[in-house]
């Protein structure tokens, strides 16, 4: 942590454990010795470049009497650096760090300002009597020099920019602040793969809106200091999401041993686990998606339409592209170990697969992780 640097306190670290799980959004389990704790965790984010078991967790001691577990997880270790897994905290890094540079003159800083039946993060007034609202959105999803956000669907996010955007309209100076909390990212891209919608908004609404995202860094007791004030806001790719085009997984789990014939390809022996099918479309890929998780009213059309058919629990992956990246996706599949199913789902290609068998949750494989991350933080968006 650099010395003499403006720093915040964000958490205390009052102990360290292992990860084990998340049962739902906002609990965790860690292992501290013989014991398992149970923790709230702060943040709704999927989080899947983290939660992996092994990690190690910072958790915080809850001193209300009211709270329903002993402890939060407030930070978790992540190559080399801390995340801070407290979305709400970013508001203190953003006060005290990153608006007197970011935005210079500021006075009468208010926090939670309501007008009307909305409420934002900060109202504060520049020299020459203008009102600014200030909207703060913490960003740890940074992977291949991208930083993203949201990493799920946020109504309350676009929400919150469609209102901005009408106060614009009626003299505010309105913005939104990504505080970055982690990584070294080159610039700051809005999540489309993850809620197109807020891309579309981000880059509707630029004109009236301004866009800031700034950095900061974390260490293992809490503090955090302003590592760079101004990360480049790259709105250009929200286009894709306008186009509604590129790639995608799916993931499809199934529960019981099955002989399941499929076309053209006769008998072919399903076995319980996890398959991944890599498709594209390009165009309509929203609408490829969900009629490839709908198993009801459908005319069997392409090979996994009878594979969707008897699967237990299934999800898409959508990564949203300018070239069409399937083939590579079945390469990269193939390269982690997944046994491929011959001759599905590559009849217009050479090659030999694009469905393949897990025995475990591709979602717990770092390498299945990792490689749905390179190819929307970094791959997808080359022209």
């Amino acid at each position: 942590m650099p010395k003499n640097k403006p720093r915040v306190k964000l958490f205390s670290n009052d102990k360290e454990a292992v990860f084990l799980s998340r049962p739902n959004r906002f609990i965790m389990l860690a292992e501290d010795g013989d014991a398992v704790l149970t923790c709230h965790c702060p943040n709704p984010g999927r989080l899947i470049e983290f939660l992996f078991p092994g990690e190690t967790l910072i958790l915080e001691k809850q001193r209300s009497e009211t709270a329903k577990t002993g402890w939060t997880a407030v930070g978790i270790y992540y190559r080399q650096g801390i995340v801070p897994l407290c979305p709400s905290r970013a508001n203190t890094a953003a006060e005290t760090l990153i608006l007197p540079t970011v935005i210079p003159g500021l006075s009468d800083v208010r926090r939670e300002y309501t007008i009307g039946s909305s409420r934002f993060d900060f109202l504060a007034v520049d020299r020459s009597g203008n009102n600014h609202l200030i909207e703060v959105k913490a960003c740890s999803l940074v992977e291949y020099g991208a930083a993203m956000f949201p990493d799920a669907p946020s109504v309350r996010a676009l929400r919150h920019l469609e209102e901005l955007a009408d106060l614009a309209d009626k003299g505010y100076c309105c913005h939104i602040l990504f505080v970055i909390v982690h990584g070294n990212p080159e610039r700051f891209i809005p999540a489309l793969h993850t809620d197109p919608r807020f891309a579309l908004g981000l880059r509707r609404y630029a004109e009236k809106v301004q866009l800031h995202a700034s950095l900061i860094r974390c260490a293992p007791d809490g503090t955090a200091v302003l590592a760079n004030p101004d990360v480049p806001v790259d709105i250009r790719h929200a286009a894709l999401a306008a186009e509604d085009r590129g790639n995608y997984l799916i993931l499809m789990e199934i529960a019981e041993a099955q002989d399941l014939a499929v076309g053209a390809l006769g008998i072919i022996t399903i076995l319980p686990g996890w398959y991944v099918y890599a498709g594209s479309a390009q165009k309509n890929l929203s609408h490829r998606t969900a009629r490839h998780l709908r198993k009801i009213r459908k005319r069997r059309h392409w090979h996994i339409d009878y594979l969707t058919a008897c699967t237990k629990t299934m999800s898409a992956l959508p990564i949203l592209s300018y070239r069409n990246l399937e083939c590579a996706l079945a390469r990269g599949l193939a390269d982690l170990g997944g046994r491929p199913i011959p001759g599905f789902g590559c009849s217009d290609c050479r090659c030999g697969s694009h469905l393949f068998y897990f025995p475990d949750p591709p979602m717990a494989n770092r390498g299945f992780v990792a490689m749905l991350l390179r190819y929307r933080h970094r791959e997808s968006l080359q022209q």
